[in-house]
């Protein structure tokens, strides 16, 4: 795990574009960094196979923008690894909630949101573009100051 670097854009990019219905542009990574929002990637024998973008606002929220695995590395954890690297750095930095949307039809997704201990807060109705037309979001939320016991909820 490392932070990403605006040389990474066009990796970024390979990996957004194999993996969403309308990937983020050059112009979008960009203003990202030039935003100061946190990006984080893991290498794997020296290549970019994932990465997380979130940011952070003086409020004590952070939202995580973009989560994507390369998808000859899905199914490995990797997803897995990038939101927990991501909660704590928010925690790190005194964030007291972290929010994130996701299309309704991710249910691999969803169901790792839910294993991270996300809950469900509200939908973004036709949020998403896809190939026929658009997609509602769920947005879920991670109250960073509670913490739970094994087994507890």
């Amino acid at each position: 795990m490392r932070k990403a670097v605006e040389s990474d854009i066009p990796t970024l990019i390979a990996i957004e574009t194999a993996t969403q219905v309308a990937p983020w542009t050059e112009e979008i990574f960009q203003q990202c960094f030039k935003a100061g929002y946190d990006c984080w990637v893991i290498d794997k024998d020296n290549q970019v196979i994932a990465f997380i973008m979130m940011s952070s606002v003086l409020t004590g929220e952070s939202h995580i923008l973009d989560v994507c695995v390369d998808p000859h590395y899905q199914r490995r954890g990797y997803g897995r690894e990038l939101l927990g690297y991501a909660i704590s750095q928010a925690k790190y930095k005194g964030m007291a909630m972290i929010y994130l949307e996701v299309r309704r039809s991710n249910d691999k997704a969803i169901r790792l949101y839910h294993q991270m201990e996300f809950v469900q807060i509200g939908e973004r109705k036709n949020y998403y573009p896809t190939t026929t037309g658009r997609e509602d979001a769920l947005v879920f939320a991670k109250d960073l100051s509670v913490t739970y016991l094994a087994g507890s909820q």
